[in-house]
């Protein structure tokens, strides 16, 4: 099940911190609209996001729920949670990966090149 906390954190910096600190792998990212397919899906690593700016959605199959996440909120996606994103305008956020970046970027440069 997803979780979101509104006002978790004031900054950048102090996201940072919390990802580092629980041991986490940090990646950091800016998505517009297009990026974001709004397709259901799920992934085998767990996910913290930390919303720098803009507004993200994180709608939960499973519960039926809807999440707004504004600057400031965290929102913690178990591994293989489904869930759909989407926004209306770009965002900024950094995340805390269970699993490292570099694996991700690995694998779909293998996907494409496939």
């Amino acid at each position: 099940m997803i979780t979101c906390t509104a006002r978790h954190f004031s900054g950048r910096d102090e996201a940072i911190a919390e990802i580092k600190q629980s041991g986490l792998h940090l990646a950091e990212t800016e998505l517009t609209p297009d990026e974001l397919t709004g397709e259901a899906h799920d992934h085998p690593y767990g996910v913290e996001i930390y919303l720098l700016e803009g507004v993200l959605v994180l709608d939960d199959p499973a519960t039926g729920k809807s999440h707004k996440l504004e600057a400031g909120s965290k929102a913690v996606v178990p591994a293989d949670a489904r869930h759909t994103e989407t926004c209306s305008g770009p965002v900024r956020a950094v995340f805390g990966l269970t699993i490292d970046p570099a694996q991700l970027m690995a694998a779909r440069t293998a996907e494409v090149s496939s």
